[in-house]
């Protein structure tokens, strides 16, 4: 497979890094605000011009005084992927002026990077282009004035990205289809530290300190002979606590996020037990049929004497307060030590085969005719008949059910139906969508 051609954005906090990515890719995808620290994680995304698609990075910014204790960490990150690039791109503030700054970026990128340029964000009218030249002084020949509010000379700076791209680069969009799965939970969790683990490198941010993660990070991961796409979500807090308008954004972005998955990784606190948005997120994730998988992280705080009696409490509890998505399979694990996480793979890949399964119509009828023989549907009246059942779909799972009057089903029966199909086949950490076609028994013939 060839190396995507890839397109870095870097630069100091708060000079548009995000909103020149959003134009780049045309989509918005980083958190755009206007004050420093917004984006911290590395986001990805791919963009096409003249035919060519190339992958681009929005990295978090750099700073280099302040007592955010990530920031270094930001920094550090930044300076590693640099020296991966096709071409970096330092983002500067044109309302601004060259600042300290702004010199010990270009330092950096000029050791690290063999081919940048400079974009000068915030020209907003073409007046104001000739107060770049104090810009050169940065060492970087390639100039672009931008406005990334108002999507000003971009199509000059796309130019030169293709212009810097092989003949024949990568024309068309891969067309293996890669199972997306988002890691989700409450903040400090430690979805940032599971993440990281499987991922076996660094791409999230991990400390101690709640909302470090803002923004969603894709990655695909090999394990098994195989890729899956893991996404880190930014973590869940109660509205109440939420302070300031990128939190907010990001909270709808990590629901957004479950909605584009194919499956969920519910990542609970082993002492925190499950709180009311653990239950909106499982809730959330069960409504859009999605897969999922609880993993109990911070195992290795249980001492090894206690593990299994906590576990046995700990499935009972689960099973008693969050009933409604009782088919999750629960993976303790060690995040800090990695112990667990090859079985949270194995049960990934489980759940991923339940989630596509589709069962012959043969089979199924079968099975469910012995259901609906040991316990018919009731109704006042006696009238209500249920004639066969079908798989619509798979991926997820979606069931036709054919009867004669569907008002009269009761959602009570269609647990039941549901239960034995569970019993039957399987459908682990899978919810099951059902849909009821009435019809008369006339028309079957």
């Amino acid at each position: 497979m060839k190396k995507d051609f890839l397109v870095v954005i870097a630069g100091r906090e708060n000079v548009g890094k995000s909103s020149i990515f959003n134009r780049l890719i045309m989509q918005k995808r980083a958190i755009v605000d206007d004050y420093p620290g917004v984006t911290r994680d590395r986001i990805f995304g791919e963009s096409e011009w003249d035919g060519k698609r190339f992958s681009v990075v929005d990295t978090g910014g750099f700073f280099f005084d302040g007592e955010d204790k990530i920031k270094s960490i930001v920094a550090r990150q930044a300076s590693e992927i640099i020296k991966d690039s096709g071409l970096t791109l330092l983002v500067t503030d044109a309302r601004a002026g060259v600042l300290p700054d702004d010199v010990k970026i270009a330092e950096i990128i000029r050791k690290h990077s063999a081919k940048c340029a400079l974009v000068v964000n915030k020209v907003d009218v073409p007046e104001k282009a000739g107060g770049v030249y104090d810009f050169y002084r940065l060492g970087i020949d390639k100039v672009f004035p931008v406005s990334a509010e108002h999507g000003l000379g971009f199509d000059a700076l796309l130019d030169h990205i293709s212009s810097l791209m092989p003949e024949g680069g990568r024309q068309e969009k891969e067309e293996e289809k890669f199972t997306r799965i988002a890691i989700v939970g409450k903040e400090n969790v430690g979805k940032s530290s599971l993440f990281n683990t499987i991922a076996k490198q660094e791409l999230s941010i991990v400390t101690d300190i709640p909302g470090t993660t803002r923004d969603s990070i894709d990655t695909l991961v090999a394990a098994r002979g195989r890729q899956l796409l893991f996404i880190d979500t930014a973590g869940v807090k109660k509205r109440k606590s939420m302070r300031k308008k990128a939190e907010e954004y990001s909270i709808g972005r990590a629901f957004a996020n479950i909605k584009r998955a194919d499956m969920v990784i519910h990542v609970l606190d082993v002492d925190a037990g499950i709180q009311e948005t653990d239950k909106k997120v499982l809730g959330y994730a069960a409504e859009h049929h999605k897969g999922i998988i609880i993993a109990i992280n911070k195992w290795d705080l249980v001492p090894s004497e206690e593990k299994d009696e906590v576990r046995e409490k700990y499935i009972k509890y689960l099973a008693s307060i969050v009933k409604f998505v009782a088919y999750a399979p629960v993976v303790f694990v060690s995040a800090l030590n990695g112990r667990g996480t090859e079985k949270l793979i194995d049960v990934v890949f489980q759940v991923e085969k339940q989630y596509n399964l589709r069962v012959k119509t043969s089979v199924l009828n079968r099975v469910f005719r012995e259901v609906i023989y040991k316990k018919p549907p009731s109704s006042r009246k006696g009238d209500l008949k249920i004639y066969y059942i079908s798989q619509v779909s798979a991926g997820p799972p979606v069931f036709a059910l054919f009867l004669n009057k569907k008002e009269k089903l009761k959602d009570n029966y269609l647990k039941y139906v549901e239960n034995k199909l569970r019993e039957s086949f399987g459908f682990a950490g899978v919810p099951l969508n059902f849909r009821l076609k009435e019809k008369s028994r006339k028309e079957d013939k």
